[in-house]
């Protein structure tokens, strides 16, 4: 097989783990009724299940980075992947709360420890520096395509043969099986990661990898500007409330621009995030373009005035939103690479970006709910939009600095490879 066509290849598979992988652990987002009623739980209980994983997932993002830098992509991958989808037929016996407690521990083991840094790591490791925002845009809207097309197979069997939990038990059934399998075909395709035994035995002290990698101006900066990035797409779910409240449009309605928002708009994310780096050169420049037009869409609905005449017109506009948010959630790891990062620090570096970046899920949704319950109507939501705008604005100004640190720490590399090269001749 060609090299090309391998990596080619590669990637598909690293976007479809990437699309599969999180919709066990999550499917409570999608399918909450027959879960729920499945496993005998309150709400409360269903609740703390998420939390118990969320917590855990905060907790794994660091070590898991350096993880990712020790041991071979191809196996990690292949027993996240197989280990998840192994998780997803035991929750089709609907074990009772003691047991799926320890499932969904078990998963914050495969989807983050074993996983997300890795699949960071895996994916910027198929091409230079040139090559990140392509591979990382790409990898999105692959996963984007995924999870749609799942979504819509779920749908059409729960709408075929019924809801109830003995029924619902095939929709686990089938991304339990499709995980599985992609999980095997990361083994039999996805390349080694290998590092140069001098650089392996160097990284073996992972309090010593985490140190140099907080020394890295790029790490601090990179997570400022994704956790602004991934805070505005976590409170864009807000959009469909706002529809159905203060636009007054029925809850199918507003569910049908949603879906445009999240499923349609995603897959096409990668097409476009694609574009931008072929004709910016990085990933950063990019990030800046889609970060101006973001906020320039958010400020259209912060002035829009409230009128069914101009329904259509916000419909576009929030799906529009949609668009560029995933474009930039598909450009937001692509710097890490792009600026030498040597590969024995890829994962550490990615791991401790991740835990900071993430970590607005633990407080978000608080803030955003209490903004909207103390300012009932319009006036919340205009709140929000700001808000919004404000972490935009946050995102812009560290792109700026992350332009600046990160042709600093290509001017760095470029002048350490002169000398070794000096030194190698002489």
């Amino acid at each position: 097989m060609k090299k090309s066509t391998r990596k080619w290849i590669t990637v598909a598979i690293l976007a479809t783990a990437a699309g599969i992988i999180f919709e066990l652990p999550y499917m409570r987002y999608t399918f909450y009724d027959p879960l729920r009623e499945g496993l005998g739980l309150t709400h409360e209980q269903f609740g703390e299940l998420m939390s118990f994983y969320g917590t855990l997932a905060f907790i794994f993002y660091l070590p898991g980075g350096w993880l990712a830098d020790r041991l071979s992509h191809k196996y990690l991958l292949g027993f996240s992947l197989v280990g998840t989808g192994l998780g997803g037929f035991y929750l089709s016996t609907w074990p009772d709360f003691g047991s799926a407690k320890i499932l969904f521990a078990f998963w914050g083991i495969t989807s983050i420890f074993t996983f997300w840094a890795t699949l960071l790591k895996a994916t910027s490791m198929l091409g230079d520096k040139s090559e990140q925002g392509k591979l990382f845009s790409l990898t999105e809207g692959g996963r984007g395509i995924i999870t749609s097309v799942m979504a819509l197979i779920a749908t059409a069997m729960i709408a075929r043969f019924g809801g109830s939990p003995g029924e619902f038990v095939f929709v686990l059934y089938l991304y339990s099986a499709v995980c599985i399998l992609v999980g095997i075909l990361a083994i039999i395709f996805v390349p080694h990661n290998k590092i140069p035994a001098e650089e392996r035995e160097n990284g073996m002290n992972v309090i010593k990898d985490m140190i140099e990698v907080a020394k890295m101006p790029i790490t601090w900066l990179l997570a400022i500007c994704i956790f602004s990035i991934y805070t505005v797409y976590t409170t864009s779910s807000y959009f469909t409330p706002y529809m159905t409240e203060v636009f007054g449009v029925s809850a199918a309605t507003a569910a049908l621009v949603a879906t445009f928002k999240n499923h349609l708009f995603r897959p096409i994310s990668g097409i476009v995030g694609t574009a931008l780096t072929n004709k910016t050169g990085s990933s950063i420049p990019s990030m800046k373009i889609s970060v101006v037009f973001l906020t320039a869409l958010i400020v259209i609905t912060l002035v829009l005035p409230v009128s069914t005449a101009l329904l259509f017109v916000i419909s576009i506009v929030i799906g529009l939103i949609g668009l560029m948010t995933f474009v930039l959630r598909g450009l937001y790891f692509a710097p890490v690479g792009e600026v030498g990062t040597p590969k024995r620090l890829l994962g550490a570096a990615m791991g401790l970006i991740s835990t900071i970046a993430f970590t607005s899920d633990m407080f978000n949704f608080k803030i955003v709910g209490r903004i909207l319950d103390n300012n009932p109507g319009i006036s919340g939501y205009k709140m929000v939009f700001v808000y919004i705008i404000v972490l935009l604005v946050i995102a812009f100004v560290s792109l700026i600095f992350l332009k600046r640190a990160s042709d600093n720490a290509i001017s760095s590399n470029e002048e350490s490879e002169k000398e070794e090269a000096v030194e190698k001749v002489v």
